[in-house]
């Protein structure tokens, strides 16, 4: 008898999430068949290099690591130190203009409370139509996760992302963005595409940024059909 080997799927979530931002996948009768499905709930850690030595430990071979925005950044560093890992990026933030946001950040936090200041970084990442069609139930959890956005806003403007390094990753990265997300976002993708050996870029129609939820049939797809490509 031929024994069945396992791709180990890590999700990483972004940042005002927890693990519940990836329950569509996990409940997914499809994906659970395939893979063996692990998300955790990211700590607020100091630095990338911090959330990616976490990341590490929950990582077993075969494995393939998944991102979604700061999580995303956290999934670029563990394939830059374990070049043999396979990876989904959901539009990494690298090219956001994080300090001056930081600055607006603390600003507001400052003046009106923790939860505006997380309510202004969802309406700037997702925009204000996303936002508003949030549950009420997420948003107030989201909001109240204020403190850990800020250390990942800060972890993320102290990390450089040593794009010259990335030519040593010789498995295929499957880099993802929605055709209604924030423009920023996509001058990141074509960078990584053009940095990373086996790279290859999508663009999910009708998907913003949260584009694992908002097209969750097509991420599965494409999530499946990359992972039998890298075997």
């Amino acid at each position: 008898m031929i024994a069945t080997i396992t791709t180990h799927i890590l999700l990483i979530h972004g940042s005002a999430a927890d693990r519940t931002t990836w329950s569509i996948q996990l409940a997914s009768p499809v994906l659970a068949k395939r893979f063996s499905l692990i998300a955790y709930d990211r700590p607020a850690l100091a630095t990338v290099a911090d959330q990616s030595a976490l990341a590490l430990t929950y990582l077993d071979a075969p494995a393939l690591v998944v991102g979604s925005s700061f999580g995303a950044v956290i999934a670029l560093e563990v394939i830059r130190r374990r070049p043999q890992l396979g990876a989904v990026l959901i539009e990494p933030p690298l090219g956001a203009p994080m300090a001056s946001f930081l600055a607006d950040y603390d600003r507001i936090a400052a003046d009106r409370g923790g939860p505006a200041a997380a309510e202004f970084f969802l309406r700037s990442v997702l925009g204000d139509t996303a936002f508003e069609r949030m549950p009420r139930a997420y948003r107030d959890r989201a909001t109240a996760k204020y403190a850990e956005i800020r250390a990942d806003s800060a972890a993320l403007i102290a990390y450089e992302p040593r794009y010259a390094e990335l030519a040593t990753v010789q498995t295929p990265v499957l880099l993802l963005g929605g055709d209604r997300s924030a423009p920023y976002f996509r001058p990141t993708l074509e960078t990584l595409r053009d940095s990373l050996p086996h790279a290859r870029l999508e663009i999910i129609a009708g998907a913003g940024h949260m584009l694992h939820a908002e097209a969750s049939r097509r991420f599965a797809e494409l999530l499946t059909a990359f992972a039998d490509e890298i075997g």
